[in-house]
């Protein structure tokens, strides 16, 4: 499917407030939200660059909040951010 810029942005800003897939669609008023789901699942294709977009823009915003906590030193806060750094190093091991 082709999408216009408006849509895209679109699509980022949704998947920023952590809209599942299928309501994205539905609020869009996409022909097929089989062959959009498609879309968001095949890598390069522009509407998954600006899912993944929004939501990496609210799991940084997220993450940001919680090492605060973690530097208040709120125990679980604190586990929630070594988990992330093992993540981190998982990512680049697996490069």
């Amino acid at each position: 499917m082709d999408y216009t810029p408006e849509q895209l942005e679109r699509i980022e800003e949704l998947a920023h407030i952590l809209t599942p897939a299928s309501e994205i669609s539905a609020l869009m008023g996409l022909k097929s939200e089989d062959e959009f789901l498609l879309d968001i699942a095949t890598k390069g294709n522009p509407a998954r660059i600006a899912f993944m977009r929004g939501m990496a823009q609210t799991a940084n915003d997220l993450r940001s909040k919680n090492l605060e906590l973690a530097n208040a030193c709120a125990p679980s806060a604190i586990e929630q951010c070594f988990h992330d750094l093992k993540h981190m190093m998982n990512d680049i091991d697996r490069v």
